[in-house]
């Protein structure tokens, strides 16, 4: 869509508003050499809260989807989570 832009967000956003907004699998891809003579930016914003901030389910209307967890144990947890992942592809 010309004009567009795309926020990918994570997953503690997801867990935040129990999935009312859904994080994304996302990559970078080479775009094809027909494309290449077009501007392409990517900006890249990476914020993580405090490390003892819990996180849990703002949605108040919805039981929630994830079980509580702090800032760091979520962060701890995501290089074993990408493993699974690369490992079933």
């Amino acid at each position: 869509m010309p004009g567009a832009f795309v926020v990918n967000i994570g997953d503690l956003i997801a867990q935040w508003t129990n999935d009312r907004w859904v994080s994304t699998l996302h990559r970078v891809i080479v775009p094809p050499q027909s494309a290449w003579s077009r501007p392409r930016y990517s900006i890249v914003f990476f914020h993580q809260p405090n490390h003892n901030a819990l996180i849990e389910s703002l949605d108040a209307t919805a039981p929630p989807r994830y079980a509580p967890v702090t800032s760091r144990d979520h962060l701890r947890r995501k290089p074993s989570a990408m493993a699974v992942t690369a490992a079933a592809n």
